[in-house]
C-alpha cells in the first residue's frame, strides 16, 4: 500500500469520479483505475460502488475513510517532526462532546477557530453518550465525567463544579431545606435516574425520583419553572444563577464530585497539527478561568 494510492481513495471519495481525481493527481485513468483495484485487492474489501456515471463508497469504503485521513495526516506531521518545519492545521477535524456543553461552550466559539484554521474542516458530534474514540475514528473527545480510559491522552479543560439549585417560585412555595436529610421532602428531578447524591461530608442521600431526565439543559428548564429542586453544573447555570432565575439551594453543604471537562485523544497516535490546534485554542478559551466563573 503506497500513499499516493491512499491520496487516490480520498480525492476519488471528495469527487465522486475516477477520472477527475486523477487528473487532479496527474495520473491517467488507466493508472488510477489499476492503483484503485490493486488497494481494494489489499485491504480485502472494495471501497466504491461503480457505474457509468459516478462513484460512491461502498459501507467499509464509508468507514475506511477517516482511517485512511489519518495515515497520510501522521505521516505528514512525522515528517514536518522530523525536518524541523511545523505541519499547518488542516484536514478533517472529527471531535465529539457533550451535547448541552456543546451547545452553549463549543460551538458558539467555532466561527473563531475557523478564522484562525481556515484549513481545517469540521465533523461534529454532539451527544452525552460516552462514545469509543479510538473505534469511532474520533481525533478528539470532550468529556464532562470521571476518567476511565487509560489509553487516552487528558489535558484538563476546566473544572466541573456541582451545585443544587431551584427556582425561587418554587423555594418560596415549598420553603428551601436546610441539611441534606430534608431533601426527602421535597420534590426531586434527577439526571438520569441518579438519585444518590454525594456531599463533601462523604454523606450520600437517596433523594425522591419526582422527575427522571437525560438531557442537561431540559433539566435546567424544568428547575426553572419550578418543579423541583436538581443538580446543575455551573457551566450550564451560572447566567441564571447571576440573573435570579435559579438560587442555590444547600450552599453550606456542597456536592462532591470527581468530574471535570477534558479533550482527550489516543495515546497510540502522533499528535496532529489539526488537533493540536483545537486543544489549544479551548485551553485559550476556558483557562484560567472559564467563562461561567468570570
Amino acid at each position: 500500500m503506497d500513499t499516493v494510492s491512499l491520496h487516490l481513495f480520498l480525492r476519488i471519495a471528495d469527487l465522486g469520479s475516477v477520472s477527475a481525481a486523477a487528473r487532479d493527481l496527474s495520473l491517467s485513468p488507466a493508472s488510477a483505475s489499476a492503483r484503485l483495484v490493486k488497494l481494494e485487492e489489499i485491504i480485502g474489501f472494495r471501497l466504491f460502488n461503480r457505474t457509468t456515471r459516478a462513484v460512491s463508497l461502498t459501507t467499509d469504503g464509508a468507514e475506511f475513510l477517516p482511517y485512511a485521513q489519518q495515515v497520510l495526516e501522521t505521516l505528514q506531521t512525522g515528517i514536518g517532526a522530523v525536518s524541523g518545519q511545523g505541519a499547518a492545521a488542516q484536514g478533517l477535524l472529527r471531535m465529539t462532546m457533550p451535547g448541552s456543553f456543546g451547545r452553549m461552550h463549543i460551538v458558539p466559539a467555532l466561527a473563531e477557530f475557523q478564522a484562525r484554521h481556515p484549513l481545517v474542516s469540521l465533523d461534529l458530534r454532539l451527544s452525552d453518550e460516552v462514545l469509543d474514540v479510538v473505534e469511532g475514528a474520533y481525533d478528539l473527545i470532550i468529556r464532562n465525567a470521571p476518567l476511565a480510559d487509560s489509553t487516552l491522552v487528558a489535558r484538563k479543560l476546566a473544572s466541573d463544579q456541582r451545585l443544587l439549585v431551584a427556582s425561587a417560585d418554587y423555594i418560596e412555595r415549598r420553603g428551601a431545606p436546610t441539611t441534606p436529610d430534608e431533601l426527602s421532602e421535597h420534590r426531586c428531578i434527577v439526571l438520569a435516574d441518579h438519585n444518590k447524591w454525594k456531599f463533601k461530608t462523604a454523606r450520600i442521600v437517596s433523594v425522591p425520583r419526582s422527575i427522571v431526565v437525560n438531557d442537561g439543559e431540559a433539566m435546567r428548564t424544568l428547575i426553572e419553572s419550578g418543579m423541583g429542586i436538581g443538580i446543575q453544573s455551573l457551566w450550564i447555570a451560572s447566567e441564571h444563577l447571576k440573573s435570579g432565575r435559579l438560587v442555590q439551594v444547600l450552599p453550606d453543604h456542597p456536592l462532591a464530585t470527581d468530574s471535570a471537562l477534558w479533550a482527550l485523544y489516543p495515546s497510540n497516535r502522533i499528535v496532529a497539527p489539526k488537533v493540536r490546534a483545537m486543544i489549544d485554542f479551548l485551553l485559550e478559551r476556558f483557562q484560567p478561568v472559564p467563562p461561567w466563573e468570570r
